[in-house]
C-alpha cells in the first residue's frame, strides 16, 4: 500500500452523513466530510562515532656513551741502590731498585639518572555546533472544486458555519 492509498483509506474512514434542519424549515444535509492531510518533516539526530584515537605514552630507549674524567693520586716509593739504609713498609723491607705504589686518592663514577621535563603537550577536545540544512519536498492535500457551469455563488450564513435549529 503506497502513500496515496493510505490517504484515500483515511479519507474514506472520516466520511459521515449528517442532516441538520435549519430555522426556516430548510433542511441541510451534510453529504460528506473530508479530512485533508499534509506531510511534516520529523528530524531525528543520530549520534555516530566517526573516528577514534588512542593516546598513550611510549618510552623509547637510546644508548649513549658519556665521557667521564676521573682523577687519582698515588705515592711512588723507589729505593735507590748504593744509598745505604733500609726502608720498610708495614714492617716489611722494601727491595732496592723496585718501585712501590701506594694509592692516596681515587675518584669513582656513580651514575644516576634523573628525569627532567622534555616537552609539554596539550590534548583538548572541542565540541562544535553547526546547522545543516536539508531540502525536502512535503506534500499537502487541498480541496479543489471545479465548477465548469458557474453554479457556485457566495452565501453568508448567520450564527456561524453550522447553523443550529
Amino acid at each position: 500500500m503506497d502513500e496515496q492509498d493510505r490517504i484515500r483509506q483515511a479519507t474514506q474512514e472520516t466520511r459521515t452523513t449528517e442532516t441538520t434542519e435549519l430555522r426556516e424549515g430548510n433542511v441541510r444535509e451534510v453529504v460528506e466530510r473530508l479530512r485533508l492531510h499534509e506531510e511534516r518533516a520529523l528530524v531525528e539526530v543520530v549520534p555516530e562515532n566517526v573516528g577514534a584515537v588512542t593516546v598513550r605514552r611510549v618510552v623509547r630507549e637510546r644508548e649513549e656513551v658519556v665521557p667521564i674524567t676521573l682523577h687519582s693520586e698515588h705515592l711512588e716509593i723507589t729505593v735507590q741502590q748504593d744509598t745505604g739504609g733500609r726502608v720498610t713498609m708495614n714492617g716489611e723491607t722494601l727491595e732496592v731498585g723496585r718501585t712501590y705504589e701506594v694509592p692516596l686518592y681515587e675518584e669513582r663514577a656513580l651514575v644516576e639518572k634523573r628525569v627532567y621535563p622534555f616537552s609539554d603537550v596539550t590534548i583538548s577536545k572541542q565540541a562544535r555546533t553547526y546547522t545543516q540544512t536539508e531540502r525536502l519536498t512535503l506534500r499537502r492535500e487541498e480541496l479543489d472544486v471545479e465548477d465548469p457551469q458557474g453554479l457556485i455563488r457566495d452565501r453568508t450564513v448567520t450564527g456561524g458555519t453550522d447553523p443550529q435549529p
